[in-house]
């Protein structure tokens, strides 16, 4: 499999999430991961800085743009949301695990 090209990252103006884009074949694609899938499905802590869930998003990155790339497969004006079920995640047993290199309450 060849590596998603990450183009940028950043939180929007309203903190909800990160909106990223990626390289898709010749275009490019702009995707919004919400605070709330965020905390639900990468067990983010409620309330988190902005600076928290951009680091929560890099930690997460392989993950998140894997199936960002999954969902979107062609590329197109539109920001497509990602959902906790594009993670498939459906209850709190099935969550991603923190990754070790990320200290819990630093920001």
């Amino acid at each position: 499999m060849s590596s998603i090209l990450l183009i940028w990252a950043a939180v929007p103006h309203n903190s909800d999430g990160v909106v990223f884009q990626i390289q898709l074949g010749r275009g490019r694609q702009r995707f919004h991961v919400s605070r709330r899938v965020l905390e639900h499905v990468f067990e983010l802590e409620r309330k988190a800085s902005d600076a928290r869930q951009l680091e929560f998003f890099y930690a997460h990155e392989q993950h998140i743009l894997a199936r960002a790339s999954a969902k979107r497969s062609t590329a197109s004006s539109a920001t497509v949301s990602l959902q906790a079920a594009d993670f498939g995640v459906s209850n709190d047993r099935e969550r991603w695990p923190r990754p070790s290199g990320i200290a819990h309450g630093l920001m």
